[in-house]
């Protein structure tokens, strides 16, 4: 398990799984398209979503998410 500080500052714990979805997948893009995803990601990126650790944008009808951290304390 891993904290992770979001936008509030307020820390959250990440698992195993979440964590290795977010080092894979935002290792070198700042924006995630929900296309991109298979079923089982786009679960564990709506759950991280819900937790405050990724942020959701709509746009029509595409969905992307990104990293919602705190720049101040990286």
């Amino acid at each position: 398990m891993r904290a992770m500080v979001t936008k509030g500052g307020i820390y959250t714990w990440i698992n195993v799984r979440e964590n290795k979805f977010i080092e894979e997948k935002f290792d070198n893009v700042e924006l995630l398209e929900k296309n991109d995803l298979n079923e089982r990601e786009q679960y564990i990126a709506q759950q991280l979503v819900g937790r405050g650790v990724l942020d959701k944008t709509i746009d029509g009808k595409n969905v992307a998410y990104k990293l919602n951290i705190n720049n101040f304390t990286r």
